[in-house]
């Protein structure tokens, strides 16, 4: 949960080499947008962006395998400070490699809007 929320401070957003880090060579993103993104796509695309400022909240976690969790949320994205946020529904894929966390899939579905407060669940 640390690491999901460590991606989408700024410091990291505009680093590659922190980017490269946390997400596994095989990642694969579907974007609220329905774009598709992988890996490379996004080392080259989220260092060039202004960073958004994201809140997350209701944070689940479930263990799918040894080594494999799933961690969903909800986030309120702010582009620019005069633009309505968005709201969606997140989905990030976590794998244990044996030293590190990586995320190897993240898919962020649109969704009405909800009044922000922060909760944790952890499903075992």
């Amino acid at each position: 949960m640390e690491l999901e929320k460590l991606l989408v401070q700024p410091a990291t957003r505009l680093s590659a080499e922190l980017l490269n880090r946390y997400l596994a060579d095989d990642f694969y993103e579907i974007a609220a947008t329905g774009r598709c993104f992988g890996k490379a796509d996004v080392l080259e695309r989220l260092p060039a962006e202004t960073p958004p400022v994201i809140t997350q909240q209701d944070f689940e976690c479930r263990v799918l395998a040894d080594g494999l969790a799933q961690l969903t949320y909800r986030a309120t994205i702010q582009r620019a400070e005069n633009d309505s946020p968005s709201y969606s529904v997140r989905s990030s894929v976590w794998r244990f490699d044996g030293e590190n966390w990586q995320m190897v899939f993240h898919q962020g579905t649109a969704c009405e809007p909800f009044e922000n407060h922060s909760k944790i669940k952890l499903l075992v």
